[in-house]
């Protein structure tokens, strides 16, 4: 098993490197000048915010072993964050366009008691996955009288959340605290421009990230293995706001699976109870995920308001993966997929074979599918703010002058944002790097390739839009911040 472990390991650490470094490429040599700037300046930027990085670690560092105002500073900090946060939400006046838009209309008509967007043929008849977030969403509504300002005050204080849970898994990755994590995250663009957007991912990231830290704690004999059925509750209201829930759970499935010390589990009686316990209590997630998901779901059909649970989804997948594969639209939303559906009024047996066929014509030419895959690729991790800015500033109420003076400065100086997170994307290879040559197993640390990789497969199969993958972006901050200043244990080699 330990041979296993160390060829798996190296594979996933390969795979990794890869991935993260064609990133790192992509943003610094091939992404249009809009929105980086000439390379050296690039190179130079990116490696000016490394060093900042490296000097705050190691003042953090220096601070938590004096034992003074450590607390203090990162609060200040966070404070800080939040003010940048409520700057953004006030300065710019979104208009949701979209899906954003739908649902909070349908909120808005649920709030007063109206379920027919939950009718046969509804746009959440349709698109059941986009329920329990429109449900919150009228919840909100209703409270608020109708304010959408309040909707984005509540993203607000979940985006700090956020950053309080990339911190603490930051330091399960680490063993160590890394008060980094503060200042990354009050500035990390995406959780700044994110604010004013009402998408789902807002609410699913605290869910997931809560369940990857409780789950990182049990790995490391932290806590009890039967918190593991909190992780399954966690993943299940995560999976009703963002259906991505399988793609955390396979994630820890195969990380608990395959890296347990199988050793301590048969040789070292002190440990074999806790070891088993962990496996055992691997049924007990699952269970609680889906029991979760089956009873809030039953739940709304048994009181009338949903005509069918969340995943029946009815052929949607294939209509995602077929659109996924569209050249012409670079595998993202386009009308000509988008319309499918209602070409064939809404029979989804039809649809489905519809999709099938299109997606079998898009299949035939390999060379063109890799290009797309590789466009893809490019497209989906290659931006720095995942989309945050475009989504925020595509329609606005208001624009007066200062507002647009900021805006009109981050147009052309994105390339800030850009070297920012290219200097995270350069932590994590360093932090591959240095694993690799000093031949070491981190295993917290696989377990967020694992889950990154996981997105990767998911966004190079169906539709993809930069802003879908926001959601793996508490990962990999996390994954950077390990990167900057590691110990490295003794114990673990490869």
């Amino acid at each position: 098993m330990e041979k296993f472990q160390r060829l798996f390991g190296k594979t996933l650490l390969a795979l990794g490197f890869f991935l993260f470094l064609s990133i790192f490429i992509y943003i610094n040599y091939i992404a249009s000048p809009g929105f980086r700037a000439p390379v050296l300046k690039s190179l130079f930027l990116t490696g000016v915010f490394i060093g900042i990085f490296i000097l705050c670690d190691f003042l953090f560092h220096y601070i938590e072993k004096k034992n003074t105002y450590y607390y203090i500073i990162a609060g200040a900090i966070l404070f800080s964050g939040l003010i940048l946060r409520l700057y953004w939400i006030n300065s710019v006046d979104t208009i949701q366009v979209s899906d954003f838009g739908r649902m909070w209309e349908s909120a808005g008509e649920i709030a007063k008691g109206d379920y027919s967007r939950f009718k046969e043929n509804g746009y959440l008849y349709t698109y059941p996955h986009l329920a329990f977030t429109t449900l919150f969403y009228s919840l909100v509504y209703r409270v608020s009288s109708g304010s959408i300002y309040a909707m984005k005050i509540v993203n607000l204080i979940l985006s700090m959340v956020s950053a309080l849970l990339v911190y603490l898994i930051a330091n399960e990755i680490s063993n160590r605290k890394k008060g980094l994590a503060f200042l990354v995250m009050a500035i990390n663009a995406p959780f700044i421009f994110f604010n004013n957007i009402l998408d789902s991912q807002n609410l699913a990231i605290p869910l997931f990230y809560g369940c990857v830290y409780i789950y990182l704690r049990v790995f490391k004999d932290k806590l009890n293995p039967l918190y593991l059925i909190v992780c399954g509750v966690l993943l299940s209201l995560g999976n009703l706001m963002r259906s991505v829930g399988p793609i955390f759970l396979i994630a820890i499935l195969m990380h608990m699976i395959l890296f347990t010390d199988y050793k301590g589990l048969r040789f070292k009686k002190k440990n074999r109870g806790n070891h088993s316990m962990k496996l055992m209590c691997l049924p007990l997630l699952l269970i609680s995920m889906y029991l979760t998901t089956f009873l809030l779901n039953y739940a709304f059909i048994w009181t009338g308001v949903f005509q069918k649970a969340t995943w029946e989804t009815e052929g949607n997948l294939i209509l995602y993966i077929n659109a996924g594969f569209n050249h012409d639209s670079n595998g993202m939303w386009n009308q000509y997929d988008y319309d499918l559906l209602r070409d064939v009024g809404y029979d989804y047996e039809k649809a489905e074979i519809e999709a099938k066929r299109r997606l079998s014509e898009r299949l035939e030419d390999k060379d063109k599918v890799m290009n797309l895959i590789s466009s893809k690729y490019r497209t989906q991790w290659g931006a720095g703010d995942f989309g945050g800015l475009y989504w925020s500033t595509l329609e606005l109420r208001s624009n007066p002058k200062s507002t647009n003076d900021m805006l009109v400065w981050f147009n052309y100086h994105f390339y800030f944002i850009q070297s920012f997170y290219s200097a995270i994307v350069l932590s994590i290879l360093y932090k591959i790097y240095r694993l690799w040559h000093q031949n070491e197993l981190d295993k917290e640390f696989i377990f967020g390739v694992i889950l990154f990789i996981g997105f990767v497969c998911l966004h190079t199969l169906i539709e993809m839009q930069p802003r879908y993958g926001y959601i793996a972006m508490p990962m990999i901050t996390a994954l950077g911040i390990s990167g900057i200043g590691t110990s490295f244990r003794k114990e673990g080699k490869i």
